[in-house]
Parts: structure tokens; sequence; C-alpha cells
């Protein structure tokens, strides 16, 4: 195929990328997009959130090796990355959940740019969002944009409500957690109804079905090397990995995920000299905060033995048979929660002073067990998730060699400061206290049941008054990655206000790693906010 030329070039055709290039299209501008895997249409397993399931390390998914992490047992950790158009909306588990407004405005002041606080943000997730209920604060919700998104119990005419959803609802307040129904300004702390992107049959919504790109030069199969800069250290387009050229008139858009961009930044010249120099690589801009500062959301999931499975409270069961609960993953309720003070105490030169007030990690209750080893899926166990949303543990992307097609390495460190440990230990003694020590629930759940694997031997069910060092074994012996990785090219460190790399002309990101703190929920309903609002900006510099 000979060398091709557009005004923009989008380089990654995950979340982000298919929004900026279908924005860019549908307001005339000539765009090629480029995607290092394939177009995943046809593949059945895509349609839907559960079946995506299968999906977890196959040939959609990067599944990043990272070097062992000595805070977690010196475990290597296969990271999840969509590798196909639609990235991660493509084996994503379909959550629809914003951070605190606290969390956008500490992001805005670290950039130094308002239009990434909540208020600055709040008009793109707005036009994000077909929301399902009418009712909603206009302010707060869009119902006119692409993204279809659902609570549960709205989903399906109302059918899917799960067995245990009124239990665990009661078993939260027992602990003194309430519905937080509205979610008001921006304050997500409380029990929250999960919401999901799917649509009105429960199948998944990618972000290159959703935003069109029939106007849209897609090129998949076609992993970029590097950006072309010219003398004046401009970017004037991208060379793929088998030699093609594809130059840009105007801007090279790099969307490769938390993981890729940093490493085709550096791989350009754009990074830290001294690992430039490391791998013979030219300097074009000294940016010694590329591949630094990634964070993610590091989790636990724990299996519960039922004491009678046979009234068909979860999947697997010959009772768990409505048709409505298979429209998405079998879950209903999210708690998100606040740290007591006395950890925020200890810890208050590494967090902020509210951290007694923004949701720091979140439990949800699920009634599939999600591959937790040894754990039966045959409807005698409940699972939940307890993750860290707010870490102070950061990683590092950096380059394995100048070869194109050598992944990245990745230290993402996790669990690495005292902070983290002492929060994830509370959270899941809270996770466990809520699922066998509640009245609503331990009529209904027998015990927590560990996973059993060659290499966990010798763990027993945690309970909640199992000690601090019981239950951080586990954690660092089966707790794992949360697919919510971002910082690696931040905004006011790599990039500015705009997503355009500093130092640089003609050259912009547009994905997850610009994001510079971790967000209190999960990043999609963020990410098609923040790739709203960076076309948005293309747009108005064209």
């Amino acid at each position: 195929m000979a060398d091709l030329t557009s005004d923009y070039v989008v380089v990654g055709g995950g979340l982000a990328g298919c929004v900026v290039a279908s924005r860019l299209s549908q307001n005339g501008k000539d765009v090629i997009l480029l995607e290092a895997g394939p177009d995943p249409a046809g593949n059945d397993a895509t349609a839907f959130f559960l079946t995506g399931l299968s999906l977890q390390g196959g040939e959609l998914d990067y599944a990043y090796p990272s070097e062992p992490v000595p805070t977690t047992a010196s475990r290597v950790h296969h990271l999840s990355a969509g590798k196909a158009l639609g990235g991660g909306t493509v084996i994503n588990f379909g959550g629809w959940l914003r951070g605190d407004a606290a969390d956008y405005d500490e992001w805005a002041e670290l950039a130094g740019d308002k239009r990434w606080s909540y208020q600055g943000l709040k008009p793109w997730f707005v036009k994000s969002e077909k929301f399902y209920d009418s009712s909603a604060d206009p302010q707060e919700h869009g119902f006119d944009g692409p993204m279809q998104v659902t609570s549960i119990v709205g989903a399906d005419d109302g059918q899917r409500k799960y067995p245990l959803r009124e239990t665990v609802k009661k078993a939260w307040a027992e602990l003194g957690v309430s519905h937080n129904v509205d979610r008001k300004n921006g304050a997500s702390a409380g029990l929250n109804e999960m919401h999901e992107n799917a649509d009105s049959k429960g199948m998944r919504q990618p972000s290159n079905v959703v935003y069109p790109l029939d106007k849209v030069n897609v090129l998949t199969n076609a992993p970029v090397y590097r950006v072309i800069f010219d003398d004046a250290k401009k970017a004037t387009g991208v060379e793929l990995v088998d030699g093609r050229k594809v130059t840009a008139r105007k801007e090279v858009i790099v969307s490769a995920g938390a993981y890729q961009t940093p490493k085709i930044l550096m791989l350009s010249g754009v990074g830290p000299s001294a690992e430039l120099a490391k791998h013979g690589i030219t300097v074009v801009h000294e940016a010694p905060q590329v591949g630094q500062n990634l964070h993610d959301h590091y989790a636990i999931h724990l299996a519960y033995r039922l004491r009678d499975p046979s009234l068909g409270y979860a999947f697997g069961s010959p009772g768990f048979q409505n048709p409505a609960f298979f429209k998405g993953l079998p879950w209903d309720w999210i708690a998100n929660q606040t740290l007591p003070e006395d950890i925020v105490s200890k810890h208050k030169n590494e967090t902020k002073p509210d951290w007694d007030k923004r949701n720091v990690y979140e439990i949800l209750t699920a009634y599939v067990v999600p591959g937790i080893p040894g754990i039966p899926i045959d409807g005698t166990h409940i699972s939940t998730s307890t993750m860290l949303l707010l870490p102070t543990s950061r990683g590092t992307v950096t380059l394995r060699s100048s070869s194109p097609t050598d992944l990245p390495r990745i230290q993402p460190n996790y669990l690495s400061t005292q902070h983290d440990r002492d929060a994830l230990v509370h959270a899941t003694r809270r996770t466990i206290k809520v699922l066998t020590a509640t009245e609503n629930m331990k009529g209904i759940v027998e015990s927590e049941a560990p996973p059993v694997k060659e290499g966990l031997e010798g763990l027993t069910p945690l309970t909640p008054d199992a000690s601090d060092e019981v239950i951080l074994d586990r954690l660092q012996r089966t707790g794992e990655q949360h697919q919510h990785s971002g910082g690696t090219a931040a905004m006011g460190r790599v990039v500015d206000g705009e997503g355009k790399v500093f130092g640089v002309a003609g050259l912009r990101v547009a994905d997850a790693s610009i994001i510079p703190v971790p967000l209190g929920g999960h990043p999609q309903a963020t990410l098609y906010a923040v790739a709203e609002q960076l076309a948005s900006m293309i747009l108005a510099d064209s």
C-alpha cells in the first residue's frame, strides 16, 4: 500500500481515538485512524459483557506482562488493554461511574486549567450521555448523547432485579452506608446503583460503533513505530512498524493508551534523555516525565460460599434463570467509601486533607465468581470486588529496547506505599464484615472461600477479625489490576491543558495517559468526556 496523507493522523483506535477521529470527521476534517489490532466485528464474544469475560487474555487483549512487583509477592501481573478497533470498550465490563468532583478539581489544579475541573468537564459528561432516567437532573446528565447509560434496575423494563438486591442494600445500611440516589454535585460516596453503558438489549456499545467512523480512513492491523518530526520539531506524520509513512498536514494525535503512548513518544525521541540514550534513540525533546506517574486501581476479588445454593442467588444455579439477569454482568450495588480519619491523619503527608470525604475505595457485589482459582461457577458462591481508587503508589513505563515490536517494560508498583496497604486492608476488612457479619447476610453466606491454586497454599477464610498481616498477605498474593491505568503522559508535566506535547509542535495526546491523578470512579465515563473536550479544542484550533 502506498504512503498516505491526511490533515489529522490519530494513532490508536481505542475509546478516545475513535471519539476524536469521529468528531473531527463529522466536522468535515480529513482523518486517518491507525489501529494496531484488528476490527473485532463478527466476534460474537464482543457483543455482551458476560461473553466478554472470555476475551480477557485473548487475541483482543495485549495482556502486558508487568515486571515482577516486590510488594505483591514478586508476582508478574498481566495488564489488560484492548488490542482492537474500539480498544478497551471491546473487552471491558461496562461500568459507567464518574469520580468525585474533588478528583477533577485536583486534576485542574495540577494542569493549571479549570476546563478539567468537575464544572469544566460537566458539559462533556452531559454531551456524551443518553441517560436512562429522564427525570434526572439535566445539569448532571445528558439525554441526547451517543452513549446509552442505564442502571441495573432500570435495564430490561425493570426486570433485572437480582435476588439479593434488597438484602445487600440492608446489609450496608447496618454499617451506616445509605443509598446515594442522586449523586448531586459530583459526590459519589455512599451506596450507588451500578450504571452501565449497555443498550436496551444489554449489548455492548464499543466506541467505534457508537461514534461513527464512516467518514474516517481507518487502517486496522497497522501498529505505529514512531512520530516523525521535521527540523523545527514539528510532527509531520508517523512511521508504521512495516515501514510505511503516513503524513499529517496539521496534527498527529496519539491515543494509544497508558502503556503504548509513552512507548511511542520515547521511540520518537520525546522522553527522558537517559532512557533514550540507553537504546540509542536521538532526543527530539527532553521530557523526563514521559512514562512516569503510572497510576492504576488495584483490587481483590473474594468469593463467599452460600449456605443454601438451591435458593438461586448466583450464576450457575438452576434457580438463577431470569433472562434479564444475563443482560450485563450480574451485579447491582457499588459502595463508594471514604477512609476513616485515623488512616487519613496517619498518612496526611501522602494524601489530601479531604480524603476523609472523598471516594477512596469501592466495594461491589456480584452474583458470579470472576475467575477466582478453584471456585466453581455453579451457583454455590457469590463474590465481591474491593478496589483502591485513590492510590498513592506510582509506577513506570519504560522501553525494553528500541524495537517497535517489543512490549514496553511496565513496573506498576502496586501497594508500594504504607497508605495503600493500610487503606486496602481496611477496605477488605469492611467488605468481609458486610458479607459475613451483618444480620442481613450472615444467614445467607457461610464464609469467605479462599482461592485454591498451586502457590496459594495455606490460605484460610478471611473473617472480620483477621489480623492486618493476614489480610495484607492475601492482598499481596491474590490482588490484581482492575484495568484502569493512566498518568504516563500527564497533563501539566508532559502535555498542556489542550493535550499538546510540551517542547514540540503538531503533536497531542488524547487518552488516559494525560490524566495526572487517579480518579475515584471507573475511567470510561470520564474518558468519553475527555475525548469530547479534546476534540472540541482541536476543532477550535483548526
